[in-house]
């Protein structure tokens, strides 16, 4: 009868267990659909923060374009969260991970990432810091990287605290640190949020900003390389099409990007109507994009954590998914084992019952 009581322990703990999992799948479900609405929200105002800042790069471009031809050598003085500094010795890397586990291969997939990026720089003969915004990634880089300095900060001090000012907090101290000479390049890793079933691994310049460039050195390191990748919109309908396209020039004539919201791929193919200079700035073009300049980068980080937020919750959904699925068919293996042991059993009584009376 013992091995029945152990059967019998061992169902009971898995069926425990599948609870547990099931109940953490629907906490899951609660979480994307939260997050994925923020995401939502977010969009109209990154769009049009983003068309902002856009045309005043513009504006700027385009004055300096006039000096050049008109054979001036002053340079405006664009702000150094855009033109950044001579020398690039000096690399940070941002690693968006979560503070809990039990997300499947979410934090995983991350860490493979970031060692790529790290086998980039040091064969550039970089000088690497590290910042994991979140616990459970730092762990991990701490046990596969003993001798980078790595600074680890918790993703969600207070669980109460709007997510906004989680972003502000970042955005802030690396604003901080980049002014005071810390670092002259940073290069954040997240998880982008596409569908529940997908999400991918981005890899981007944060400073000096390159969202308004379709230069990405980084690239190569991504899954697809193909300059007409196509993917879906976080509504996983709309089809957007990440190409090259002669929107406006920008510094140095590069192209500048398509923005960070939802937008039609037709509108990313036409022409601007809009001159540069058609837009008169009280103050100054370069004196505004200073001033507009940090809460681009906050609402930036924003976005970032949106995603990664999103991303996390859909990675335990179908880990917790996939969990029950493993529990479930255990339990039918448990219980047809539990049976077949249990027959056995009678069949052993009732053979000395029939042994014992013939006797």
């Amino acid at each position: 009868m013992s091995g029945l009581k152990q059967l019998k322990s061992r169902m009971n703990t898995v069926q425990a267990t599948m609870k547990i999992t099931a109940a953490m799948k629907m906490i899951s479900v609660s979480k994307l659909r939260q997050s994925h609405e923020a995401l939502l929200k977010a969009y109209p105002f990154a769009d049009e923060i983003n068309r902002i800042v856009r045309r005043l790069v513009r504006s700027v471009t385009a004055r300096q374009e006039e000096l050049i031809s008109s054979g001036s050598s002053q340079v405006l003085p664009m702000p150094s969260l855009l033109k950044g500094r001579s020398e690039e010795k000096r690399h940070l890397i941002v690693l968006i991970t979560s503070d809990e586990g039990l997300c499947g291969q979410f934090n995983l997939s991350l860490i493979n990432k970031f060692e790529q990026v790290i086998d980039a720089l040091e064969k550039e003969n970089k000088k690497i810091s590290v910042l994991c915004f979140g616990y459970r990634g730092g762990e991990i880089l701490k046990k596969k990287y003993p001798t980078l300095n790595i600074h680890i900060a918790a993703r969600r001090v207070d669980k109460n605290m709007p997510l906004f000012l989680e972003a502000e907090r970042l955005s802030t101290t690396l604003m901080d640190q980049f002014y005071r000479g810390t670092f002259d390049v940073c290069t954040v890793i997240y998880s982008e949020f596409e569908t529940a079933a997908n999400q991918k691994i981005k890899i981007e310049q944060l400073v000096p900003l390159q969202t308004f460039f379709h230069e990405n050195k980084w690239q190569k390191l991504i899954d697809s390389s193909d300059p007409f990748y196509v993917k879906r919109d976080v509504l996983g309908q709309k089809q957007l099409k990440m190409q090259e396209t002669r929107l406006f020039s920008a510094i140095g004539g590069r192209h500048i990007k398509s923005p960070l919201g939802a937008i039609d791929s037709d509108n990313l193919l036409k022409m601007s109507t809009r001159p540069a200079e058609a837009y008169d700035y009280d103050g100054g073009d370069i004196k505004i994009l200073e001033r507009i300049l940090p809460y681009y980068m906050e609402f930036y980080i924003y976005k970032i954590l949106l995603d990664t937020t999103a991303s996390e919750s859909a990675s335990r959904m179908i880990a917790m998914e996939n969990a029950s699925k493993s529990a479930s068919d255990m339990m039918t293996q448990l219980s047809k084992k539990y049976h077949r042991k249990r027959q056995e059993l009678v069949t052993k009584d009732l053979t000395e019952v029939v042994a014992g009376s013939e006797s």
